[in-house]
């Protein structure tokens, strides 16, 4: 039971983070013409602080599902 409700949780903190990275990544390419580099930097700052999370989230999970 306990893999079931952990796996809904962490496949829904994923959906959030693509949508999260979706938006930045529409953001920073709006910007990729602009004179504005600081908000393309925080943008794709955003970008792979998301893919570093997700990454570290799953693999805490298969740590959890492996060794449990």
């Amino acid at each position: 039971m306990f893999n079931i409700i952990m796996l809904v949780v962490f496949s829904l903190v994923t959906l959030f983070y693509a949508f999260y990275i979706a938006s930045h990544i529409r953001y920073a390419a709006s910007l990729s013409g602009a004179t504005d580099k600081k908000a393309l930097a925080k943008s794709i700052f955003a970008i792979v602080i998301s893919v570093v999370t997700l990454a570290i989230l799953w693999f805490q999970a298969a740590f959890v599902y492996l060794y449990r």
